[in-house]
C-alpha cells in the first residue's frame, strides 16, 4: 500500500509556520499599540486640559478686564445690562469651557451660563478679579470643560495602529510560509519519502506512518529505526564473536573482522 503524500492544512509546516509568525507579530504588535496609544491618550489629554485651561484664562482675563472699566466709571456690577447674554455667546463661541459666571466679592453668583456654575468645584477651575477704583468689585471664573476633538484624533490613531498592525502581522507571516517555512516543509516531504520507500516491507513501522503526517509520527518512525539499526548492529557483534570463537586455526579472524569493523564504526559513530 503506497502512503499518501497529501498533507492536510495543519501539518504543512509552511501554514505552521506562518500562522505562529502571524500569531506573535499580532499579539506583540497589539500590546506594543495599545501601550503606545495609552500614553497617547494621556499626553493628549494633558494637553488638553493645558490649552483648555489656557482659554478659560484668556475668556476670563478679558471678561474681568470689561467689566472693570464699567466698575471705575462707578457702574455696579449688578445693574450693567446684558451680562448673562455675553456670558451665554462666549460659552457657545469656546467649545472647551464647561461654565462661565461673575460673583460678587461676598461668593454670591451674579450672573452664570453653563453647566458648572459654583466657582471651585473643579481642578481647571480658573478665577480673574474684576479690578475697581476702591479695590475688588468682584471676579469672574471660567471652569475648562475640555470638549474638544480628542476622542476623534484617538479613533483616527486606534485605526491606523490596527491596520499597521494586521498588515504587519500578514507580511511576517506570508514571509515565514514562503521562506523558513517552506524549506522545513521541503526537509519534511523528503524524509516522509525516504521512510516510505525504507518502511514497505516493514509492518510495524508503516503502521506508525499509517497514523498521519504530523512531526510525532515521523519522529517515533525515526526513533524505532535507529533502535533497528542498534539491534541489528548488536546482533552482528554477537554472531561476529560466536563465529571467532568457532575460529580455532585463526583463518576466518580477517575476513570476520574486516566485515564487522563497518558495522562497529557505525554504533561508536551513533
Amino acid at each position: 500500500m503506497k502512503l499518501e503524500r497529501g498533507l492536510s492544512f495543519l501539518q504543512d509546516m509552511r501554514w505552521r509556520a506562518g500562522l505562529l509568525a502571524f500569531a506573535v507579530l499580532l499579539v506583540v504588535g497589539s500590546g506594543c499599540a495599545l501601550w503606545a496609544l495609552h500614553e497617547l491618550r494621556i499626553d493628549g489629554a494633558r494637553a488638553a486640559s493645558q490649552d483648555a485651561r489656557a482659554m478659560a484664562r484668556s475668556v476670563a482675563q478679558t471678561l474681568a478686564q470689561q467689566l472693570g472699566r464699567a466698575a471705575r466709571l462707578g457702574i455696579p456690577l449688578q445693574e450693567l445690562p446684558g451680562v448673562a447674554p455675553y456670558l451665554a455667546a462666549a460659552l457657545e463661541r469656546q467649545s472647551t469651557l464647561a461654565s462661565i459666571a461673575v460673583v460678587l466679592p461676598d461668593g454670591h453668583t451674579l450672573h452664570a451660563a453653563g453647566s458648572k456654575s459654583a466657582p471651585g468645584d473643579a481642578a481647571d477651575t480658573v478665577r480673574v478679579e474684576i479690578v475697581a477704583k476702591k479695590g475688588v468689585a468682584g471676579a469672574v471664573v471660567a471652569v475648562a470643560g475640555g470638549r474638544a476633538a480628542m476622542p476623534q484624533s484617538l479613533a483616527r490613531a486606534q485605526m491606523l495602529s490596527a491596520a499597521a498592525v494586521l498588515a504587519l502581522a500578514v507580511g511576517a507571516g506570508l514571509w515565514a510560509a514562503l521562506g523558513p517555512g517552506a524549506q522545513l516543509e521541503r526537509q519534511r516531504r523528503a524524509a516522509w519519502a525516504w521512510l516510505e520507500g525504507t518502511a514497505q516491507a516493514d509492518t510495524p513501522r508503516l503502521e506508525i506512518l499509517a497514523r498521519g503526517g504530523g512531526l510525532q509520527s515521523l519522529l517515533e518512525a525515526l526513533a524505532q529505526g535507529d533502535a533497528e539499526q542498534h539491534a541489528t548492529q548488536e546482533a552482528v557483534e554477537a554472531y561476529a564473536q560466536e563465529l571467532l570463537a568457532m575460529d580455532f586455526d585463526g583463518l576466518m579472524r580477517e575476513d570476520i573482522e574486516r566485515i564487522v569493523r563497518p558495522v562497529v564504526g557505525q554504533r561508536e559513530e551513533g
